[in-house]
């Protein structure tokens, strides 16, 4: 895997060769290099498994350029496998072929201070032993089987998941004087356990970290089948509105779909937040904001791939929307707000890092919802009489992108409060949301005191919530015949 060195050695070369250019008005080059370790993983009881069923590496490299020209068309080229002065050049020219005017395009960044996270790659990752990869990955379906034995069941059980490994690294220069370089580890391990046979109930799990010493695969696995018995001889419940609380996985699958707070989102009118900015938009006890420096959490960047220092972004202040996410496009795009910063523009592709082979977008790093002071028992003693919403799936926009309208499906994980105690479980898949994301970030009664990182399939940013009192979650039973 190329070096950090290497990549800002190949931009820095690259960018001198471009300046004698005099077609060039300013550029940009950008280098990144990632390698990604999945072991999936699938047991189940009744056939012969091997329980790590495939191990699988890649790794990606390469580069990309975007130019400005000296008529004022922008470009970009990326080059595949290559990161040297002929990859730059062959970027150059695909860049050359493919630009067009763009009369909001302002410069490329300028240097805006020294980065503050430093150091927070973990060795043992960059150098990752297969060996130790293959034990991490056997870890997670130990901790399955150690439950699995607690509770004296060996038949009817399946087994999914998976553990990856990502080292990511980059490197940008351009004409205005960045030139910076990052590199990132990530640990993830997800476990679902399916308990087969007439209730046919499932639970997930995962854990996350930057560093090997504090990844815990058998914790996940412990806990998803843990989850899995606690659905056994659910009940169901009738459609209407109910008080619930939204433990911090399903409130956070929430807040992945619908909390469109970027600026690419507002100018094309596909967020619920335009024409919101400086209004109140959920309940004053209702705080979040995007925190890209957080220690130990797996959204954490040192610079932005366009080379600007990361940071904090307030988002929505005790119920009032002050800010929008940006890159540095769209925050000189809507100037003269100068609360737009550029500290969000990145390239991550689809599971595999941050890529060389698109134009920076405009990204969450860490979604951090601030704690209130509530513990999970005082939250559902505050609910009194409702259900406790633990997992959701299949959480969708309706009425179109800029409409707060959402529904999703109760999965697992759910019960039913009562007298202000947690009850029997939910029977999963029988119950749906339909509501409003507004009305529900207004509705909140009560904030968790507890925080903890959640992670939804191909998204590439984190977010980290307690559990939320809500009054008045709107739900529909499902198929009232079926079930």
């Amino acid at each position: 895997m190329m070096e950090t060195s290497a990549l800002l050695n190949a931009v820095d070369r690259s960018l001198i060769e471009f300046r004698k250019n005099s077609a060039i008005r300013e550029a940009e080059v950008f280098a990144s290099a990632n390698r990604l370790n999945v072991y999936r993983l699938g047991y189940a009881s009744n056939i012969p498994s091997n329980g790590l069923e495939e191990s699988k590496s890649e790794e990606s490299f390469g580069m990309s350029v975007r130019v400005l020209f000296s008529d004022g068309r922008l470009g970009f080229g990326k080059t595949d496998g290559e990161v040297s002065l002929k990859g730059a050049l062959e970027a150059f020219e695909k860049a050359k072929r493919s630009a067009v005017p763009d009369p909001d395009f302002k410069s490329f960044p300028s240097p805006a201070g020294k980065p503050k996270l430093k150091n927070y790659a973990d060795k043992q990752l960059v150098d990752l032993d297969e060996a130790v990869a293959v034990d991490m990955a056997y870890s997670a379906l130990n901790g399955a089987f150690s439950e699995l034995r607690s509770q004296k069941m060996e038949s009817s059980v399946n087994l999914t998941g998976e553990v990856s490994f990502l080292v990511e690294r980059m490197a940008v220069a351009n004409s205005n004087g960045i030139s910076e370089t990052d590199e990132s580890t990530i640990a993830v391990s997800r476990m679902t356990a399916i308990l087969e046979g007439s209730q046919d109930v499932s639970g997930m799990w995962f854990d996350s970290s930057t560093s090997l010493t504090h990844f815990n695969p058998f914790h996940a696995g412990t806990v998803s089948v843990q989850k899995a018995f606690s659905l056994l001889n659910g009940t169901r419940v009738e459609s209407g509105p109910v008080d619930a609380v939204i433990g911090p996985v399903a409130f956070a699958d929430i807040l992945y779909s619908r909390l469109a707070l970027s600026l690419d989102a507002v100018e094309i009118n596909a967020s619920p937040f335009c024409g919101m900015l400086d209004k109140p938009v959920a309940s004053e006890k209702f705080s979040i904001a995007d925190n890209a420096l957080l220690e130990g959490a797996i959204g954490s960047k040192r610079v932005t791939d366009e080379g600007l220092p990361t940071g904090i972004t307030p988002l929505i202040e005790k119920g009032k929307l002050v800010n929008f996410l940006s890159n540095d496009y769209y925050a000189k795009k809507f100037l003269p707000d100068r609360r737009f910063s550029g500290r969000n523009g990145f390239r991550f592709g689809d599971g595999d890092g941050r890529n060389y082979d698109s134009e920076p977008g405009v990204y969450a790093s860490n979604l951090v919802v601030e704690p209130g002071s509530f513990g999970e028992e005082e939250l559902v003693s505050e609910i009194r009489n409702g259900i406790y919403v633990g997992r959701i799936w299949y959480t969708y926009p309706v009425n179109g992108l800029s409409s707060p309208d959402f529904t999703s499906t109760i999965r697992g994980d759910s019960f039913i409060i009562r007298n202000g105690k947690i009850a029997e479980p939910l029977v999963p898949n029988t119950l749906r949301i339909n509501d409003s994301f507004l009305r529900v970030l207004q509705n909140i009664v009560a904030v968790g005191k507890k925080p903890m990182p959640a992670l939804a399939w191909g998204e590439p940013s984190v977010v980290l919530t307690p559990s939320v009192a809500v009054k008045g979650l709107r739900v529909e039973r499902i198929a009232k015949g079926l079930y």
